[in-house]
């Protein structure tokens, strides 16, 4: 080996180990500040000051699923309920089978699942959640609705699949609170829906 190869070897370490370190403070980052995932956050507060925080998720993953010959683009939301307050906090929702937009060619569905959703599913492809195409088509795969009991300083995580027959872009979604009822808004492109 020559001193020209040795120099050119050495240069050539010198950069794939920056290169390295670059890539490896890069995901590090990422990791740490990623909180893209995140839509909204909203803290209700009522009357007697006692407060509910909503955390509802930004789409992640998707993709297309058929029912019944129809083709349904899913996005996976993810949305916390926390209770601040000092007394128990019963949530429960129920969605209509579907859903129509602005035309009755464009509908939307919500197929709540068994499946937990935690903190720790946040960076996973469809937050972690798999096999689509069954909870679509088989009913023993999702709940009916939606009961929970949150205790005071505790908070529950739940996903919400949506599932969408002719889509515009984009898909947003978030549970609001008004006078105690909660309500579901999903906007697809300039179409929006808020469900009771």
């Amino acid at each position: 080996m020559n001193k020209y190869s040795q120099i050119f070897n050495t240069k050539l370490d010198r950069f794939s180990t920056f290169l390295l370190i670059l890539l490896s403070l890069n995901l590090k980052g990422q990791s740490v500040h990623n909180r893209k995932w995140e839509y909204t956050k909203v803290v209700y507060t009522s009357s007697t000051k006692n407060s509910t925080i909503i955390t509802n998720s930004l789409p992640k993953g998707g993709g297309i699923v058929y029912q019944k010959g129809k083709e349904y683009n899913y996005f996976i939301f993810w949305a916390n309920i926390r209770n601040e307050s000092p007394s128990p906090l019963e949530l429960q929702i129920k969605f209509p089978t579907l859903n129509f937009f602005n035309s009755d060619k464009s509908h939307f569905l919500v197929a709540f699942t068994k499946a937990k959703m935690s903190f720790d599913k946040v960076q996973d492809f469809d937050y972690g959640l798999i096999d689509l195409p069954s909870l679509l088509n088989n009913e023993s795969n999702q709940l009916k609705d939606l009961k929970n009991r949150i205790l005071p300083k505790n908070e529950y995580l739940f996903y919400v699949p949506v599932f969408i027959h002719k889509t515009k872009w984009p898909v947003r979604a978030e549970f609001i609170l008004k006078d105690k009822k909660l309500f579901y808004k999903v906007t697809a492109g300039t179409d929006t829906v808020i469900v009771p």
